[in-house]
């Protein structure tokens, strides 16, 4: 039995996945949003990969060398950023870039009548009259 013994994380992968979080809660939460205001349940697709991200990165866990990984600890390692991506977070990047994909391609574009009308200033006195 091989006991897990943690790496303690460095200053900028802290950084790093603090950065990575941040990322995937605001691609759930600005794809929520859309998805309420403009009733397109493709933008749903972004909001599950947003938070698959987050639960990627905050999930992830460092192993020492010589242990062996278990499947929820294997990943891709990234050489220019020098971290490991999870098969979860990689997920989560690969159904919000589906769910971009697809809204670009399918979101309806308003014609003349859906826009929306100009503003009409009227003056304070039509307010009053009964």
């Amino acid at each position: 039995m091989t006991a897990l013994l943690p790496l303690a994380p460095t200053p900028g992968s802290v950084i790093l996945g603090v950065g990575a979080v941040l990322a995937g809660a605001l691609i759930a939460t600005v794809s929520a949003s859309l998805a309420r205001h403009t009733r397109n349940w493709l933008h749903h697709l972004g909001t599950i990969g947003g938070l698959l991200i987050v639960a990627g990165v905050a999930g992830q866990r460092t192993v020492a060398d010589g242990v062996a990984l278990g499947p929820w600890d294997a990943g891709i390692g990234i050489p220019l950023i020098g971290v490991r991506l999870d098969p979860v977070a990689a997920a989560g990047i690969v159904i919000a870039l589906l769910g971009l994909t697809l809204v670009l391609l399918f979101e309806r574009v308003p014609d003349g009548s859906d826009l929306a009308r100009p503003l009409v200033h009227r003056s304070v006195e039509d307010d009053d009259a009964v």
